[in-house]
């Protein structure tokens, strides 16, 4: 399988999901590419063969070239309709024009002034407890948010997290009024059994790997 292969795939399986919850158009890509400095150290490569419709998100974590590459990104994204958001630095996802910004969970409450500020930006975020999932709603100033991890994942953040599964994917969505995207393990293997989670669509590290 090559790897446009292989992201086409992954693609239309997500959009299977994303229908199964609505079949109205979704206003997000159902599939996004979630990059990491340590497992995909070089995300344009991967990008320039991920398909039309999908999305990226750059987590540069402090990396020195962080702003040539989300250059880069955007220069991509934007030839390939592909969507960007930028993980956590609303500051450099307006310097390159990116589409939106992703937060981590502990930076929520960031979210509405974002809105209010850059109505024009995607936010979105992680989440990783039904507390805070449950208080979340369109007031929040989100457009979705990410759990995880869904399958056991290489994640460090995931390591001694039990993995939700389908059934917990599908109890978190009954929790929330925003989408609901699974993040951690997703691949080509078992994406198929997220049909009927409730889920949005998904995100995925190691599934992109070239």
């Amino acid at each position: 399988m090559t790897y446009k292969t292989r992201f086409q795939y992954l693609l239309d399986k997500a959009r299977d999901i994303a229908q199964a919850q609505s079949p109205l158009k979704p206003s997000l890509p159902p599939l996004f590419f979630f990059t990491d400095p340590k497992r995909t150290p070089h995300p344009e490569d991967i990008a320039i063969h991920m398909p039309e419709g999908c999305g990226l998100i750059y987590r540069h974590f402090g990396e020195t070239h962080a702003s040539q590459r989300a250059r880069l990104l955007r220069k991509i994204t934007r030839d390939n309709g592909l969507t960007l958001l930028i993980g956590e630095d609303d500051a450099l996802a307006l310097e390159v024009e990116a589409d939106g910004v992703h937060l981590r969970q502990t930076s929520i409450p960031r979210a509405i002034d974002l809105h209010v500020t850059h109505p024009h930006l995607i936010l979105t975020a992680a989440c990783h407890d039904a507390e805070t999932l449950r208080a979340l709603g369109a007031d929040s100033g989100l457009s979705a948010v990410f759990v995880s991890p869904v399958f056991a994942s290489h994640s460090p953040s995931a390591q001694g997290i039990k993995a939700l599964g389908v059934k917990g994917a599908r109890e978190m969505t009954d929790l929330s009024s925003l989408p609901v995207f699974g993040l951690g393990g997703i691949n080509c293997d078992n994406i198929l059994s997220l049909r009927d989670s409730g889920l949005a669509g998904v995100g995925a590290v190691d599934a992109f790997r070239l």
